[in-house]
C-alpha cells in the first residue's frame, strides 16, 4: 500500500513538473512579448510591432489545434505515456533556440521566420501535453482524490507560468536595462530549455494509465477517437469549451498580459507590476490545489459555480481599482483576483474530464482546450490591443469577461447532475 502510494505521488510529481517546465516556456514567450517586439520586428512603430509580436504568439495557440489533434489520436489509440515524451521535447528545444536566435537587426526578415517556426513547434507540443496530462491524471487517481490531483498538476502548471514572471522579473531589477535589453532577456529562455530536457528525462519511468490498459484488452478503444467524440459528444465539447472559457480568459488578461495594460492605460510602475503579478501566479497556484482538495469533499460544479460569480463581480469593478492608481489597491485586487481564479482552475479539468468516456477522454479534454486557447485565447491580445490603441474602450476586455462568466454559468447548469468520479 505504501508503494503503491509513493508510486502515485511520484506519478504525480513527475506529470506535474513536465507541465510545470512547459507552461513556463510558453507563458515566457507573452510575458516577453514586448521585448521580443523590439528584437524581432521593426521597432519604427512600437504599437505595430507589439501586435506583431501577438500576432507570433497567436501562432502557437493557432499550431495547438494541430497538436491536440496529432497528440490526443495518439493518447486515445496508443496510450497515454508515449505524448508525453514528444510534447515536453518538441517544447524544450524551441525554447533553447530562441535563446540563441539572431534578431531583426543581425538578419532582418529570417529572424521573425525563425521566432514565428520555433513558436509553432511549442504550441504543437503544448496542444498534447496538458490533455495528455490532465486525461492520465484523472485515470490514474483514486475516485475520491481526482480533483486534488487534477489541482495539483495544474499548481505545477501555474508554478511554470509564476517562475517565468519570476525570473523575467528578478533580470529587470537586477541588471542595467541596456544589458537586459542587449542580452539579458535570452537568459530565461535558455533556463527553460534546459529544464525541459532534464524533465524529458525525468519522465522516461512512467507507467501507463491502466484504465486505458483495460479499455484496450477489452476491445473498447475507438480508431478514430475524434470523429468519434464529433459524432457521438458533439454537445459535451461545446460545454466544455464554455466552462474553460471565462477563467482562462480573465488569467490572460489580468495576469499575463496585465503589464503593459496598466502601466500605458493606468500609469503604474513597471517594477510594481511584474512583482505583484509574480505573486499573482504563486498565490493562484496554490489555491487552486486548497480549492481541488475541498471539491472532492463537497461538490466540484458548487466551487467553479461560486468562482465565477466571484470572478464576475472582481471584472465589474476591474476598472475603478485600476482608476485610483494606487498600488495598494491593486495588490489586493490581484491577490483576490488570484485565489478567485484558483476556485475555478481546481474544479474545472475534472469537470471537463467527467464529460468524456475513456476512449474519447484525451480527444475531447484536447479539442475543448485547444479551442479555448487556440482560437479565443489566442486572438485576445491581439483583438484587445486592436480596440484599446483605435478606440481607447479601456472597459472592452471587462464586457467581454463578464459575456463569458455569464455563459459559463449557464453550461456548467446544463452539463446535468451526475456522480463525479
Amino acid at each position: 500500500m505504501t508503494t503503491h502510494q509513493q508510486s502515485d505521488k511520484k506519478t504525480l510529481f513527475l506529470c506535474s513538473l513536465g507541465g510545470a517546465f512547459e507552461f513556463y516556456d510558453f507563458s515566457l514567450f507573452a510575458i516577453m512579448s514586448p521585448i521580443i517586439s523590439q528584437h524581432f520586428f521593426d521597432s519604427s512603430d512600437p504599437n505595430l510591432a507589439l501586435i506583431k509580436s501577438y500576432g507570433v504568439l497567436a501562432t502557437g495557440y493557432f499550431a495547438r489545434f494541430l497538436g491536440g489533434f496529432y497528440f490526443s489520436h495518439l493518447g486515445d489509440t496508443s496510450g497515454r505515456k508515449k505524448p508525453f515524451m514528444w510534447t515536453l521535447f518538441l517544447m524544450a528545444l524551441p525554447t533553447l533556440s530562441i535563446a540563441f536566435l539572431p534578431t531583426y537587426q543581425q538578419i532582418g526578415i529570417i529572424a521573425p521566420l525563425f521566432l514565428i517556426f520555433f513558436r509553432i513547434i511549442q504550441g504543437f507540443a503544448l496542444g498534447g501535453e496538458a490533455p495528455c496530462a490532465m486525461t492520465y491524471i484523472h485515470e490514474y487517481s483514486s475516485d475520491k482524490k481526482r480533483s486534488l490531483s487534477m489541482s495539483i498538476l495544474f499548481c505545477g502548471i501555474l508554478l511554470g507560468s509564476f517562475f517565468a514572471s519570476l525570473i523575467n522579473t528578478s533580470l529587470t531589477s537586477l541588471l542595467a536595462k541596456s544589458d537586459y535589453e542587449s542580452w539579458g532577456w535570452r537568459i530565461p529562455f535558455a533556463i527553460g530549455g534546459i529544464l525541459g530536457l532534464i524533465g524529458l528525462y525525468l519522465r522516461k519511468n512512467l507507467q501507463e494509465s491502466k484504465i486505458f490498459i483495460a479499455c484496450k484488452n477489452e476491445n473498447k478503444l475507438s480508431k478514430t477517437p475524434f470523429f468519434t467524440l464529433l459524432k457521438n459528444n458533439y454537445k459535451n465539447v461545446f460545454l466544455g469549451i464554455t466552462i474553460l472559457l471565462p477563467s482562462a480568459t480573465a488569467f490572460l488578461h489580468f495576469l499575463i498580459l496585465s503589464s503593459a495594460n496598466l502601466q500605458k492605460n493606468y500609469n503604474f510602475n513597471k517594477q510594481d507590476i511584474q512583482e505583484i503579478v509574480s505573486l499573482g501566479f504563486l498565490v493562484n497556484a496554490f489555491s487552486c490545489v486548497f480549492f481541488g482538495y475541498f471539491a472532492d469533499k463537497i461538490n466540484p460544479k458548487k466551487i467553479y459555480s461560486t468562482g465565477i460569480v466571484c470572478l464576475f463581480i472582481l471584472t465589474v469593478i476591474s476598472s475603478s481599482i485600476f482608476s485610483t492608481q494606487n498600488f495598494f489597491y491593486l495588490s489586493i485586487y490581484i491577490f483576490i483576483l488570484a485565489i478567485v481564479l484558483g476556485s475555478c482552475v481546481g474544479t474545472v479539468f475534472h469537470l471537463l474530464a467527467n464529460l468524456f468516456s475513456t476512449h474519447t477522454r484525451t480527444s475531447g479534454i484536447a479539442l475543448c482546450m485547444n479551442t479555448t486557447n487556440g482560437l479565443f485565447i489566442g486572438l485576445t491580445p491581439i483583438v484587445f490591443t486592436e480596440i484599446l490603441t483605435k478606440t481607447n474602450f479601456k472597459l472592452f476586455p471587462s464586457y467581454y469577461i463578464c459575456f463569458l462568466c455569464f455563459i459559463g454559468l449557464i453550461s456548467i447548469s446544463l452539463t446535468g447532475k451526475r456522480k463525479f468520479q
